[in-house]
């Protein structure tokens, strides 16, 4: 029996042994499947808030370009309105006739008289002529505005321009800003 029993105890400590082997195996592989979960929780955590961000960064930079274009688009709307106020001006004056033209060109035609002595005219509408008549100064020509006249010297050396075009190109920037103030600011 001394062999039997012998073989028992060598099976029995195998069995034990094996037994130890699996249990560690088995604890291993728990350990192993625990860090490969806290591992892979990481990951998706970091994935997730890179992902965050990137999401924050777009709408930011969306939320920026919308910004942008609804400025634009005002820009552009106010700069619409601002030109149709100066195409009214302009209609207006265009319109402008009888005393209050004849009183503007009259008023131009003696300032610029105290700078250009002898000279001539351009005119830009058939009112000129009489006012040209009645101040004493000759007209040679005809000229392509909206109202008023261009005042030369006779040696070409002087030149006021009083047309209503030019009147509102020198003060463009002026009225633009006076339009804006009213459309604005009220």
């Amino acid at each position: 029996m001394a062999i039997e029993d012998l073989i028992q105890e060598i099976k029995n400590n195998a069995a034990r042994e094996a037994e130890e082997i699996i249990k560690k195996a088995n604890e291993e592989a728990k350990r192993i499947i625990e860090e490969a979960k806290k591992e892979a929780a990481s990951k998706a955590e970091e994935i997730i808030k890179g992902a965050e961000k990137e999401a924050s960064s777009v709408k930011n930079k969306i939320l920026a370009m919308a910004r942008r274009n609804a400025s634009k688009y005002i820009i552009e709307a106010k700069e619409k309105l601002i030109n149709e106020c100066m195409e009214e001006i302009k209609k207006g004056l265009k319109k402008l006739s009888g005393k209050q033209y004849k009183s503007y060109v009259e008023r131009m035609l003696q300032e610029a008289k105290k700078e250009i002595e002898d000279g001539y005219l351009l005119i830009s509408r058939k009112e000129d002529e009489e006012i040209a008549k009645k101040i004493g100064m000759e007209v040679k020509g005809k000229i392509d505005a909206i109202g008023g006249v261009i005042i030369k010297s006779k040696d070409g050396s002087k030149e006021i321009n009083a047309t209503f075009d030019a009147l509102l190109e020198r003060m463009k920037e002026e009225l633009r800003i006076k339009i804006a103030d009213k459309l604005w600011k009220q």
